[in-house]
């Protein structure tokens, strides 16, 4: 007999192996749109590196300019065409984050280029940004906004932002922003790819 605890772990510990099982060999293409808070550190390659540790062969592909909207992409031909003719598994939105806003400008694309990716049978996943490392405040709208059009399109969320804030107050100790106090340090460029990664995992898994 072993404790609940223990036992919770075991379950836990063979569902992960079950899971990699499954996996293995795997073809997995996922595609980044954003901008800086995107290509950070190389952040898409951090999640394909958690992809391929979890069994899957995985490609990533990224579109990210510096400053760029959403909006700026949809108008991009070249954009299109990729979300439409790369057979992507997953596709990964990220919005401009500072400063943050206007919602309606965030929407309007992001149904666009939800529209693209279900034509092309991938899978839409808005990535939450963080509000900027003296604008904490910023958060909350920032969350509200990324909440509401994950569901109004039936998107996957990726909570970043969230947990962003959540691992910073637990972890003083490690830095997670840039010396800009706006992007993401290696570390939260981790933590971005980590979220990301299990929220595309935890999709897999019921598949």
């Amino acid at each position: 007999m072993c404790f609940d605890l223990d036992c919770a772990t075991i379950e836990k510990k063979e569902a992960a192996e079950s899971a990699g099982r499954k996996a293995m060999g795997k073809k997995l293409r996922l595609l980044f749109i954003g901008n800086s808070h995107t290509y950070y550190n190389d952040m898409p390659l951090m999640a394909a590196k958690k992809a391929r540790a979890a069994g899957y062969d995985c490609e990533v592909t990224m579109i990210a300019h510096g400053g760029w909207f959403l909006a700026q992409h949809v108008a991009e031909p070249d954009v299109r065409f990729d979300i439409l003719f790369g057979n992507y598994d997953y596709v990964i939105l990220q919005e401009h984050a500072h400063p943050f806003g206007p919602e309606e400008k965030f929407f309007e694309a992001a149904r666009k280029l939800n529209a693209w990716i279900r034509e092309a049978n991938s899978t839409p996943v808005i990535y939450m940004t963080w509000a900027m490392k003296e604008e904490e405040a910023v958060q909350p709208r920032m969350t509200k906004a990324h909440r509401e059009i994950a569901e109004e399109i039936d998107a996957l969320l990726a909570p970043v932002g969230e947990e962003w804030w959540q691992y910073k107050k637990n972890h003083p100790e490690i830095e997670m922003y840039a010396e800009d106090g706006a992007h993401a340090s290696p570390a939260g460029s981790d933590l971005a790819a980590s979220c990301i990664w299990e929220t595309i995992r935890a999709d897999l898994e019921k598949k």
